[in-house]
């Protein structure tokens, strides 16, 4: 009789050792819910980019340098109307929604790794980074948007 009551405890002892682990799982379980599920991606990602809001390309051209603060992102989805090769970069020449008689300058730099081909007459929403820059003989530009990350319409 004591060899059976040495058995049922030691299944038990078994069982309560068990539980950590099913709460670690249920845990773990619970986490890549909520991640997949993108509550706790940041707003920079490429999906789900929101245009910037009444953005002014009048007011860009006219004091770009007010834009360049600490590196402020900009987003704007805008049809390209233009695209420039200048060295390995591209200037892309858009249009935006609440301007569309004006065109926004856009760099897109010769290391920026776009997953897409942009192309003449076509939409895309770019992500962009307002950065200070230098020209060729060394004077200071600033208020110049860099694309970052570039995603279908």
């Amino acid at each position: 009789m004591a060899a059976r009551r040495a058995r049922k405890g030691g299944k038990r002892k078994g069982r309560k050792n068990l539980m950590p682990v099913f709460a670690g799982v249920a845990v773990i379980t619970v986490m890549a819910l909520v991640l997949g599920s993108g509550i706790l991606k940041k707003g920079s990602s490429a999906r789900g980019l929101v245009p910037t809001p009444d953005f002014s390309v009048a007011d860009y051209r006219r004091d770009g340098s007010r834009f360049a603060s600490s590196g402020n992102v900009y987003v704007f989805d805008g049809r390209v109307e233009n695209i420039e090769t200048i060295g390995n970069a591209r200037v892309v020449s858009i249009s935006i929604a609440n301007n569309p008689d004006e065109r926004l300058p856009l760099l897109v730099p010769s290391h920026a790794n776009l997953r897409v081909n942009l192309t003449r007459g076509d939409r895309f929403i770019f992500e962009t980074t307002c950065r200070t820059g230098r020209t060729d003989d060394g004077k200071q530009v600033k208020g110049v948007l860099i694309v970052k990350n570039v995603e279908t319409r």
